[in-house]
Formats: structure tokens, sequence, C-alpha cells
């Protein structure tokens, strides 16, 4: 059974442009309702074929079916996007509230945390290894040390500046 009008030639049918008027309505639909569902529809042809109006009925049965499983498909994929959207929006908030609570945290933590003794002039941010060797020559090889220590002595001895210095005794106090 072919999916498209027929139309009756001398010997035998061929396809035609689409269904006629009359076709559509002994179906029992309008030209609006199968034009929606993408049927052709030939506004020209007079003639009523029964296997035509047979074969729109079909037709319209199957395109209907289709749209619905269609529709189905998009509210299901509306439906995932929208959870998916959810769960990221969720995400961004929790990693907000994690960044707010930070700070705080940190800034309790160096507050309350003394500094030990002994700790390693390469903790302070900014002193590698040429730097601590430079203030270990100069006597000074803790970070403790680095605190007590008198700054413009320390500048003499070390060549740095007396501003660099307060500079690493103020991150040595933040460790």
């Amino acid at each position: 059974m072919y999916m498209e009008a027929q139309v009756r030639k001398a010997h035998g049918h061929r396809p035609g442009k689409g269904f006629s008027l009359s076709e559509i309505r002994k179906a029992g639909f309008t030209t609006h309702q199968v034009r929606k569902v993408g049927v052709y529809v030939d506004s020209r042809r007079r003639t009523l074929h029964e296997f035509n109006v047979q074969t729109l009925r079909t037709l319209m049965e199957e395109r209907q079916k289709q749209l619905q499983e269609e529709v189905k498909e998009r509210m299901e994929k509306e439906v995932k996007e929208k959870k998916v959207k959810k769960e990221k929006k969720e995400k961004k908030v929790k990693k907000k509230e994690v960044k707010k609570e930070k700070p705080v945290e940190k800034k309790q933590v160096k507050k309350e945390k003394p500094v030990e003794k002994g700790t390693d002039l390469t903790e302070v941010k900014g002193v590698g290894k040429k730097r601590a060797e430079a203030l270990e020559a100069a006597g000074v090889s803790t970070v403790e040390e680095l605190i007590e220590a008198d700054t413009e002595e320390l500048a003499e001895k070390t060549g740095f500046t007396a501003e660099y210095i307060e500079k690493l005794k103020e991150k040595a106090r933040d460790l």
C-alpha cells in the first residue's frame, strides 16, 4: 500500500500531488488537521478514490503516533535539562557558600596558630633558597629569629633594604 495519494490512469495508478478535499472529508478529517501533520492536499483534484481514503486514515494514524512520541521525547528532554540546570545552580550556590566560609576560617587559623620554633625560613612567602642562605649568613636561621632580629642591622649584613626586611617580618608573623 502506498503512503501517498494515487490517481487513476488509463493503464493503472500514478502518484498524485496530494489527497483531494472530498477524500479528506470522507476520511473524517479537515484540511487543517491534515496539513498540520504534514500530509499534502491537492485542492484542484475533484476525484474520490476509496483506496486514497484508507491510505489517508492509515497515514494520519501513523503521523499522529509519531507526533505524540516526538512530544513525549521533547518533554523528557526538557525535564532532564531542567534537572541538570537545577543541579548546576545548586553546585554554584554550594561553591559560593564554601568560598564565603573559607576566608573566615583562614583568618581564624592564622590568628590562633603560634609560630613554631625552628621554622625554616623558606616557609616565609618570598624567601627562597638564595635569600634564606643570605639570611643564615647574617645569623638568622629560623622564622622566630627573623621576627626578633633588628631590621637595620639585618639590612646591613644581608644587603636587603630595611623595607624589604620589614615585609618579610610581617609575612613571617602571618604564618
